[in-house]
């Protein structure tokens, strides 16, 4: 077996651990500013024992994204996912490695508010290295991962992470979570994560972070993003997505990339999901 098959059948778990270090040596070599999240770089006691990733998280200041592109295709990274079409956030996307398998790179975390650069910059202020793979990496402390893990359960429709993030801090903990979600303008998506949205029900966000708690159809997805949409140019945005078929996410399903006659279908498929919605919600009504 060659050195570069023994690589791509690695544990999973041992895969992930080495492509932190790898990212973290990327970083490192050219002074991008990273933080590590999720997964490995978790601090003891904030989630469930022997819990694993299958991909590596890093959150990168936006201004050095750039460059930490750069560094991840310089050694075979290949782009999967683009931002605008990654998730309701258009916060990461996604870079495949035959060898160190999944990095998702993140410019933001959803429900934080503030500039981006500015978050990067709270996150970072208290972070300290954790070795991973025997390399250092820095991650944020452990206010900011109880903070990060609970915005992630919110997002996720609840995980288990809230039984240790949250429910296992004690009130000084969960104290100083409120206040630093506070400070990044995260605390309809704390609300959200631990079951006190129906504070916050005026926020423009409360639609979108009901959606996540509770699900709905994909009307209600797109009801709730408008809502949330800052700026009348923000609304047409989406309005123009809506129409349009995910293509990294078509990629992804079918293992290829997609055909004009892939999209074809699937835009057909788009419509007649979207008039069906529409048809209940009238006779509903």
């Amino acid at each position: 077996m060659s050195e570069h098959e023994e690589g791509r059948t690695a544990p999973i778990a041992a895969r992930v651990h080495l492509a932190h270090a790898v990212v973290q040596k990327l970083a490192d070599d050219r002074s991008i500013d990273v933080l590590h999240l999720k997964g490995p770089a978790v601090l003891p006691g904030l989630r469930a024992e022997g819990r694993q990733s299958s991909d590596v998280d890093v959150l990168v200041r936006p201004s050095h994204l750039e460059r930490l592109v750069e560094a991840l295709e310089s050694i075979g990274f290949e782009q999967r996912t683009d931002f605008s079409t990654g998730s309701v956030f258009a916060h990461a996307a996604n870079w495949w490695h035959d060898d160190w398998g999944w990095v998702d790179v993140h410019t933001h975390w959803p429900g934080v508010s503030i500039d981006a650069e500015q978050a990067f910059d709270v996150l970072a202020r208290t972070s300290a290295p954790r070795q991973i793979a025997h390399w250092d990496c820095p991650v944020p402390d452990r206010t900011a991962q109880r903070l990060i893990l609970v915005l992630h359960s919110a997002r996720s429709g609840g995980t288990t992470d809230l039984d240790h993030a949250w429910l296992g801090a004690d009130p000084e903990e969960q104290a100083e979570v409120r206040a630093l979600a506070k400070e990044l303008d995260a605390e309809v998506a704390l609300a959200a994560g631990i079951g006190e949205l129906e504070l916050h029900r005026g926020a423009p966000t409360y639609l979108l972070w009901r959606y996540f708690a509770e699900g709905g159809s994909r009307l209600d997805e797109w009801r709730a993003r408008l809502a949330a949409a800052p700026t009348v140019r923000a609304k047409a945005e989406l309005l123009t997505a809506a129409m349009r078929v995910n293509q990294d996410h078509l990629r992804m399903e079918l293992g290829r990339p997609p055909t004009r006659e892939d999209l074809r279908e699937r835009q057909k498929v788009r419509v007649r999901k979207a008039l069906s919605e529409l048809s209940s919600r009238v006779r509903r009504s």
